[in-house]
């Protein structure tokens, strides 16, 4: 379907109307179950009549028809009090005035009294049937307005386009009292829609008008479209079964319909608006990260750079000159400065992965041997430090074991460089029936109550004086939740010192 062209922008003010015009209930014909009821009301007042007319004076048997007008008309509403007024006024003068068994009155008396008792009979027929109208009204605008009250509520909690097109169709398939469906451009799969009913849905989208269904015994589909527009462009179109004519709150439902449909286009409407937003926030996030990126670039790799470049100049220009103590510190400075360029560069590459995406190769890992493997590189790293892991029978798990290792690497770097030497880490492990927590735990002084929500923040370091580009605990907590964890922190520990830090990772079935 096409949904090219122009069309009128959808109101965002919605104006109150009477919901059920007051004329529907009166132009509601009689039904037959209706005539019945009536009937047997004016059987069971001439049978009592009849029973009674010796006992107690005639007068007795008019309040027995009147009593039988009353309950149909407040039972069935105005046109059949009204009929069955004059039914009690034929069918008592027929069965129990003089001559019997005819129309005729022989006395003026009677003629007086069964005219005072059709006037009476007439006038209760007609405020009983109005008032009953008047209670079906408001039923009637209680449901639709029921209806449109929970459909409000759906549409503030909807938070995408489907849950929209799910609450619009649930709400108007209650108010049509039949189904309801939503089409999208180029999308007609409705396997019961007719032929007349895609060409009808076709018409709603391409002329941007509603299409209503045809009448019962008339040709044409068994659905009324209407289009939802945006900007001008037709993005949905609803379709709900043809309305019972025979309903008097036919055209208040109707009337609904078009409300919810009004509503779902405002919604859509806001949803696109707040998906430009979050992408406007994402794309200022991204420049952001980038601008933060070529500062540290520029700031944190200046020094290993310039150290490295001052060493390797001093050995070529002044080897021969040096002592060997000499020239094994400018060697030792090269390589210390090295492993802190490739650690930078390593941290910058893992952020521009996070940043981009991880497609992930998730495989079955024993945590024991990634966590001793980090624990083996630590070592290396920093051979003076205390580094501890106590740990009991892990599960396996679904990891990606280079990630992992990495994330237990950052935080036992991050720990020796925020402890006091010589650094004391310890690595435990928690087995849940859900989760495998891995903790990593210092003894340095902890991190500051203001500091401690930021930590994961790129680029945000507690204490500046320490080297380091601040996108380890950033890294840490991308990486966890790239494996669908999560990266906490605990600070102080204990003695009011120590910063812990928790990696939670699921536990597949099969290991819990």
């Amino acid at each position: 379907m096409d949904s090219r062209g122009q069309a009128a922008k959808t109101s965002a003010m919605l104006t109150p109307t009477p919901l059920l015009p007051r004329q529907e209930g009166w132009a509601a014909l009689p039904r037959l179950p209706q005539v019945l009821g009536a009937v047997l009301f004016l059987t069971v007042a001439a049978l009592g009549t009849h029973l009674t007319q010796d006992s107690f004076p005639e007068p007795s048997g008019l309040f027995l028809f009147f009593v039988a007008v009353l309950l149909a008309a407040v039972r069935f509403g105005f046109w059949i009090g009204i009929a069955t007024a004059i039914a009690a006024f034929a069918l008592f003068n027929f069965l129990f005035v003089a001559p019997l068994y005819t129309l005729a009155i022989a006395k003026p008396g009677d003629l007086l009294v069964l005219a005072e008792f059709l006037c009476v009979a007439g006038l209760t027929g007609f405020l009983a049937g109005r008032l009953r109208e008047e209670a079906n009204a408001a039923k009637s605008r209680a449901a639709v307005l029921e209806v449109l009250s929970a459909f409000a509520t759906d549409l503030a909690e909807a938070d995408e386009p489907v849950a929209v097109e799910q609450a619009l169709v649930i709400h108007a398939t209650a108010l049509a009292h039949g189904p309801a469906l939503v089409l999208h451009d180029g999308n007609p799969d409705a396997t019961d829609l007719q032929a007349a009913d895609l060409q009808a849905a076709e018409r709603a989208f391409r002329r941007h008008i509603p299409q209503d269904a045809a009448e019962p015994g008339q040709q044409g589909g068994r659905y009324t479209f209407l289009p939802l527009m945006q900007q001008g462009q037709v993005v949905l179109v609803l379709g709900y079964h043809r309305l019972d004519a025979q309903r008097p709150d036919r055209f208040a439902r109707a009337a609904a319909i078009e409300v919810i449909c009004n509503q779902a286009n405002l919604a859509l409407e806001r949803l696109r608006f707040a998906q430009a937003a979050e992408d406007a926030r994402t794309a200022a996030t991204r420049e952001q990260l980038r601008a933060a990126l070529l500062t540290s670039l520029s700031h944190d790799l200046r020094t290993p750079l310039a150290t490295i470049l001052g060493a390797i100049t001093s050995l070529r220009q002044l080897g021969a000159t040096l002592p060997p103590a000499a020239r094994d510190d400018l060697a030792l400075a090269i390589e210390e400065e090295a492993q802190r360029l490739a650690s930078y560069v390593d941290n910058l590459l893992h952020m521009t992965r996070l940043q981009a995406g991880l497609a992930l190769h998730l495989i079955w890992v024993d945590p024991t041997d990634v966590i001793a493997a980090a624990v083996a590189r630590a070592h290396r790293a920093f051979p003076l430090a205390e580094i501890t892991a106590d740990l009991p029978d892990l599960p396996m798990i679904r990891a990606e074991s280079a990630l992992l290792e990495q994330s237990l690497f950052n935080l036992i770097d991050n720990a020796v460089k925020f402890s006091t030497p010589p650094a004391r880490i310890a690595i435990t492990a928690r087995v849940q029936p859900t989760t495998l927590t891995l903790t990593v735990t210092d003894q340095g002084p902890g991190i500051p109550p203001e500091a401690l929500a930021q930590i994961f923040t790129p680029f945000f370091r507690a204490n500046p004086n320490v080297p380091g580009t601040g996108l380890g605990l950033t890294i840490c907590h991308g990486i966890a939740a790239a494996l669908g964890g999560s990266l906490t922190a605990e600070s102080p520990v204990a003695d009011g010192h120590g910063t812990a830090m928790h990696i939670s990772l699921p536990l597949p079935k099969a290991s819990a």
